[in-house]
């Protein structure tokens, strides 16, 4: 009897400690999920009813389907350059090169800059009249006009690149620096080269690091907000139409504005299962390697 109290009295206070966070979740992500949920199936500015005509509207729209492919477009390709940029960073922070802990410090500034300052500051820097273009206006004179960044799909890839990328550094930076050394002197030793040492021993040995980095880009770039709604013009993602249908219309469409919403938080989940798979199986490739 003893036992059995102890164990119900353990489990008791394990319950009372685990209160406060059960309650924060419920409070700030259950219920406004779930209320986001009904709102989207209710007709517009209607508190009874049901209805799919506010996820029909959007997904059969040729509007709708070009905000989902424009948020596709933007995350994959911020996510690609990510990649392609934090490898070659990543290998050449690691050899410790002359002021190496300053590029180091470089990589992790736009992490602690809020997005809405950092969208402000490239869209004054890449601007037709930013320092970039006026730099070029004065060192290229046969440049016919200035290079229009601001209100592109290109230049908002560049800005996702800038904000998100150092997820994917970071993670990717953390993987090789991880990585023995031993294993790809073994692979010179019986004589790999260089390239083969790195295509065939490092890059899968470090692939998990370089995705699990990446995913968190594209999640941060899927779900972009300041970014696209200062510098995107006509471009809008979902976040921003979401945003858009809540803030321009009179009155407001909430319900339709939850519609989005879920359907963002659908494409979402759906990615980030089918990601963790190629994760998963990239980390068993890598196990296999070792």
């Amino acid at each position: 009897m003893t036992g059995f109290w102890r164990r119900h009295s353990i489990h008791g206070i394990t319950g009372l400690l685990l209160l406060p966070a059960i309650l924060c979740f419920f409070g700030l992500f259950f219920y406004p999920m779930l209320l986001t949920i009904v709102l989207s199936f209710r007709p517009e500015g209607q508190a009874v009813g049901w209805t799919l005509e506010n996820y029909t509207r959007f997904l059969a729209s040729p509007d709708g389907r070009w905000v989902i492919l424009l948020t596709f477009i933007l995350a994959v390709g911020s996510t690609a350059l990510s990649v392609l940029l934090s490898v070659p960073l990543a290998l050449t922070l690691r050899e410790k090169i002359r002021g190496h802990r300053f590029y180091r410090l470089m990589v992790i500034v736009p992490l602690v800059v809020p997005g809405l300052i950092g969208a402000l500051g490239l869209l004054l820097f890449w601007g037709t009249r930013g320092w970039f273009n006026l730099f070029l206006t004065q060192f290229v004179p046969f440049l016919p006009s200035p290079l229009r960044v601001n209100y592109t799909i290109h230049g908002l890839i560049l800005f996702y690149v800038w904000l998100y990328f150092p997820y994917t550094c970071v993670t990717t930076m953390s993987a090789l620096e991880s990585l023995d050394q031993s294993i790809e002197e073994a692979g010179a030793v019986v004589g790999a080269n260089r390239w083969q040492v790195l295509r065939y021993i490092v890059l899968p040995l470090i692939t998990p690091g370089i995705l699990a980095g990446s995913v968190l880009t594209f999640m941060a770039a899927f779900g972009a907000f300041s970014v696209p709604l200062i510098a995107g013009g006509d471009y809008r993602p979902l976040a921003v139409e979401i945003y858009k249908e809540i803030s321009i219309p009179i009155p407001a469409r909430w319900s339709a504005a939850s519609a989005i919403a879920i359907v963002m938080g659908i494409l979402q989940v759906a990615f980030l299962a089918m990601y963790m798979r190629i994760v998963r199986r990239a980390g068993g490739n890598a196990g296999a390697v070792r």
